[in-house]
């Protein structure tokens, strides 16, 4: 009787290995409905500049996207093809950051304009699958994607074919279910970005372009997930150039005990832009950051202002792996 009921079991449990195997093989390449924004590319001036600062300087595309043989280059402001090929070694797999530069091979050349705000705006790709949320821009106003496209289709083509991901077996099991869906915009994204030293701005470019909490909110290493309270700081971010160094980004909030904010100015905030990088290796994007527009950092200080406190310590800056 006890081995009739082992036998049991074991098929039982075959059975259901078998049943997740064929669940998880069957929605690795879902496609997805999702409309196509009525962007174009432009070629006004006015426009171009637009989606080169907030490329170069805000959103600091080239920090993933950048030609990886020239990164000191990009650490001290300049600006690098966005050739691809940054290599994400997870838990879930290896990922690469794509070609998007305007190559007909290898980058967004062959795209069409729309497709590439749908990328952006609904999280789908051309071929109308999910994309990994990496880029979390889904809410850029209709102007700023517009400004954004225009850029990308100013640079020359870069020829620089970038590897697909490859995805563990726990990937594929969360590519199957926690990143099942493509992440759109929460909400209507605006037709024109605020813009001005206000609190309205501040929360624009540090939500949807900067992506401030994006590093400065703790998240599970295996599914991206935001796992500490916002603008709370984060632990266990690994330094690209040398895995040796692990960073901590600290809590941004205007707690008084444990918040950069809480006893710094407006001034010293964007003092300390200026300033730019000031711990050698470390992530954040200051090369693009220290050039940003007065108000912007101002208005960005008015809305992190406005987040409530959070009381946490992340501990020192920089520390080394064990």
């Amino acid at each position: 009787m006890l081995r009739r009921i082992l036998l049991v079991l074991v098929a039982l449990i075959v059975v259901v290995i078998a049943a997740l195997a064929i669940f998880v093989a069957a929605r690795q390449n879902l496609t997805f409905d999702a409309p196509f924004p009525r962007i174009a590319a432009l070629t006004d001036s006015t426009i171009v500049a637009r989606g080169r600062y907030l490329v170069r300087n805000v959103a600091n595309c080239a920090q993933c996207h950048g030609d990886t043989t020239r990164m000191v280059a990009m650490m001290t402001g300049e600006d690098i093809p966005l050739s691809g090929g940054f290599r994400w070694a997870i838990p879930p797999g290896t990922f690469y950051a794509r070609n998007i530069t305007p190559d007909d091979e290898t980058g967004l050349g062959h795209i069409p304009d729309s497709a590439v705000a749908r990328a952006l705006r609904h999280g789908v790709g051309h071929d109308g699958r999910a994309l990994l949320p990496f880029m979390e821009m889904q809410g850029l106003a209709d102007d700023d994607l517009a400004a954004v496209i225009s850029y990308l289709r100013s640079q020359p083509p870069v020829r620089n074919p970038v590897p697909a991901h490859r995805y563990s077996l726990l990937g594929k099991v969360v590519k199957a279910t926690v990143l099942a869906n493509p992440v759109s915009a929460a909400e209507t994204p605006p037709a024109m970005s605020p813009r001005g030293a206000t609190v309205e701005n501040g929360r624009y470019l540090a939500e949807s372009v900067a992506l401030c909490w994006a590093c400065h909110t703790q998240r599970s290493n295996e599914t991206g997930a935001l796992v500490g309270p916002r603008y709370g700081g984060a632990t266990g971010l690994e330094e690209p150039s040398d895995p040796g160094h692990v960073w901590a980004s600290p809590n941004i909030t205007a707690d008084p005990t444990t918040g950069k904010l809480g006893a710094m100015t407006e001034d010293q905030f964007v003092a300390r832009f200026r300033t730019g990088r000031v711990l050698p290796g470390s992530p954040m994007p200051w090369q693009g950051l220290q050039r940003m527009a007065e108000d912007d950092v101002r208005a960005i200080y008015r809305f992190l202002k406005t987040v409530p406190p959070v009381t946490r310590d992340v501990g020192p800056p920089v520390t080394d792996a064990k």
